[in-house]
């Protein structure tokens, strides 16, 4: 029988108000961000911004009563103040401030880089109260019981990343996000790449983009290289909200992880390593790009922050015009080690990081290492050294090997020396698509290795991309089971279970079947890039990149059309998910019958 607490009730009262002013912050902050100076016409009673920011300031105020209201009438039913409430209050008051700070006075900043987190946090709490409110469940009228389905993360996960490119890509082409006006392609694309964290660009970020465009694409960075759940549900714990078991369901489904039990320690984990390290990283980066840049501090802070949280979610999205690559930063080597290390920082995945954190806390502890964080380390290691050694001896062999090609000059030009740096930074940013030379100049064979090192990617649970590493050793130790005769997979003194395997063949083969598959349609699409000397590879190659959500490109993305943009596009995000995990969106695993047909053998050399 479902008891209904009816002070609960009357204290949910004021959760509608609230997520009503919530959502009007919300959107009179996105329309001034996206029409600037048009706004005025677009909110009849404003006749410029000082009033838009008087009419922020006085919602921000209204929406903080109402607040203040609702912790009154709970403080006098002698009921606990929760974290939420208080935090509430604090952001409304604070947001209140704020705008009508920037409204009369005059800011170093834009007052779109105020106004636009602040809004951000206004609509958060809003979807908070809206979410509370839909949680409450109303008693089947014959049985008592509340209705529940079943969840699905892989439909959820893609649905969500879908809205947010959705979004995105209405923001991108507004008057007060772009400096000149660009298609609904190419803003669709560009919020696909974001939100994968892929990087592939059809425009010159740092040129076409406003401040409020750079933001956007930075929180689809953000959110989309901890995934749309996570991020949810992390902000969800952090204002003090508990997850409830079809919330942890979801989360571990989609980190594939046993049992929800174990999903709140790890979002602990996905906050603070993300958070921490994107603000050491940023804070550095700081002061390194001082003597690369000559921007003012405020905009110094901009390009740390931006290329911080690009490194460590592995997007390689940058703001510098010929990516890494430009003069300013081309050489700064301090600035590249750093953002290598977020690179790796982020690759490796939240789950070894979980491990190991637990590790410092315990350092008595004799528990042995998990098989997921042995593998993940070998692995990640073995690929790093693999990919050094192939990709420096190709730099050098390969110009040597065809003394009279097209481009036999970019490693004698270079030198060996960058030959071996670029080397290193490609192997360890192989999920992020950073840019320290054109990677065109290089030979056909460097290229087909880097797609091969794309391929492999990262790690579970990581912000790298690829169909992960862990899974193509898998593939790889299968491969040595059958030629040996052995019965089981075997490493850390463990045996791989069955299903672990056939998930890792099958993931495998079905990117394989996929990347063909995008590569023939785009080809057929682009007749005039096909035609080109070098069109299959560079079509490959970006299929490639777009699969794994790297980024690497050989100059195909500015030739394709709206078509071949739109299945780039879909690439991307199928990628993102994970070629798997989108089919079990369409077909629904069953239990295994206990009857069996009889055995046959069939000839197969």
């Amino acid at each position: 029988m479902l008891v209904i607490n009816h002070g609960e009730r009357n204290s949910r009262f004021f959760e509608l108000p609230e997520s009503l002013l919530g959502l009007l912050v919300l959107v009179v902050v996105l329309v001034q961000a996206c029409f600037g100076v048009q706004a005025a016409s677009c909110i009849p009673a404003l006749g410029g911004e000082s009033a838009q920011g008087v009419l922020l300031s006085s919602l921000a105020a209204l929406y903080a009563f109402v607040v203040l209201l609702h912790l009154v009438f709970t403080a006098c039913r002698r009921r606990k103040i929760g974290r939420f409430l208080w935090l509430q209050l604090l952001a409304c008051s604070v947001t209140s401030a704020a705008f009508y700070y920037t409204s009369v006075h005059a800011v170093p900043v834009e007052p779109v880089v105020v106004n636009f987190p602040l809004g951000l946090m206004s609509g958060v709490f809003s979807f908070i109260n809206l979410r509370a409110m839909r949680k409450e469940y109303y008693p089947d009228a014959r049985t008592g019981r509340v209705k529940r389905s079943r969840p699905n993360p892989a439909f959820s996960f893609f649905v969500y990343m879908a809205v947010l490119v959705a979004v995105s890509t209405v923001l991108l082409v507004s008057p007060g996000a772009t400096q000149h006006p660009i298609s609904w392609a190419d803003a669709f694309f560009l919020s696909a790449s974001a939100t994968s964290i892929t990087g592939l660009t059809p425009v010159d970020v740092a040129g076409t983009f406003t401040t409020f465009g750079k933001m956007v694409l930075l929180l689809d960075i953000q959110v989309g290289a901890l995934g749309v759940m996570t991020f949810t549900y992390f902000v969800l714990m952090l204002v003090g909200k508990r997850l409830t078991m079809r919330d942890s369901m979801k989360v571990s489904g989609y980190l594939d992880q046993d049992g929800g039990n174990r999903v709140a320690p790890l979002l602990r984990v996905v906050g603070g390593v993300t958070l921490g390290a994107e603000l050491i990283g940023a804070v550095i980066l700081f002061f390194l790009l001082r003597n690369h840049l000559k921007v003012s501090d405020v905009e110094l802070v901009g390009y740390s922050v931006f290329h911080a949280v690009s490194a460590f979610c592995n997007a390689g999205i940058t703001l510098f015009p010929d990516d890494m690559s430009t003069e300013c930063v081309a050489r700064a080597y301090p600035v590249q080690i750093v953002m290598m290390f977020l690179m790796f920082i982020g690759t490796v995945g939240f789950g070894v990081w979980q491990e190991c954190i637990h590790r410092l806390r315990h350092k008595k502890s004799r528990k042995r290492w998990s098989t997921h964080t042995w593998l993940v380390f070998r692995v990640t290691l073995i690929t790093m050294l693999i990919g050094i050694m192939g990709m420096c001896i190709l730099s050098v062999i390969e110009p040597w090997l065809h003394p009279n090609g097209p481009l036999s000059t970019g490693a004698e030009e270079e030198g060996v020396l960058f030959g071996f740096w670029e080397s290193i930074w490609n192997s360890i940013g192989r999920s992020a698509g950073f840019s320290l030379s054109d990677i065109s100049e290089h030979g056909v064979v460097y290229k087909l290795f880097l797609c091969v090192l794309m391929f492999v990617g990262g790690n579970p649970a990581g912000t790298g991309g690829g169909v992960y590493a862990p899974v193509v050793a898998i593939c790889v130790l299968e491969v040595i089971r059958i030629l040996r005769g052995a019965h089981d997979v075997e490493i850390h003194n463990r045996r791989i279970a069955r299903g672990t395997v056939d998930r890792a063949i099958a993931t495998v083969l079905l990117s394989f079947v996929w990347i063909g598959g995008t590569t023939m349609l785009v080809l057929l699409a682009e007749p005039g890039l096909a035609a080109q000397e070098g069109g299959l590879l560079k079509v490959f190659f970006m299929e490639v990149s777009a699969f794994t959500t790297t980024g690497f490109d050989l100059g195909a993305v500015e030739q394709l059309s709206v078509f071949s943009k739109l299945v780039v596009s879909l690439n991307m995000l199928f990628g993102r998910v994970g070629m798997f995990t989108c089919m079990l969106m369409f077909i629904s695993p069953k239990e295994p019958s206990p009857a069996r047909f009889p055995e046959t053998r069939l000839p197969l050399t």
